[in-house]
């Protein structure tokens, strides 16, 4: 099951804009409507395969979950 995760993820990213050689979370989540903690453990795996293009991926979220607005207080 988690391998379908993955590979969501994988082509995801692909589809996702890449600046500086970075791809934020929150566009993965955006894209993929998955769960924070899913993608996070997706992303932690040694399996995944990332785009040549992408160097890195920033897994700290400037969206804030389970909130309103979007805003961090």
């Amino acid at each position: 099951m988690l391998s379908r995760y993955k590979r969501a993820v994988e082509e995801a990213i692909s589809r996702l804009p890449v600046k500086n050689g970075v791809v934020d979370i929150d566009s993965i989540w955006v894209e993929t409507s998955l769960p924070y903690d899913l993608i996070q453990e997706i992303l932690s795996r040694d399996d995944l395969v990332l785009p040549e293009n992408v160097e890195r991926i920033n897994t700290k979220s400037l969206i804030q979950t389970g909130g309103s607005g979007g805003k961090k207080k």
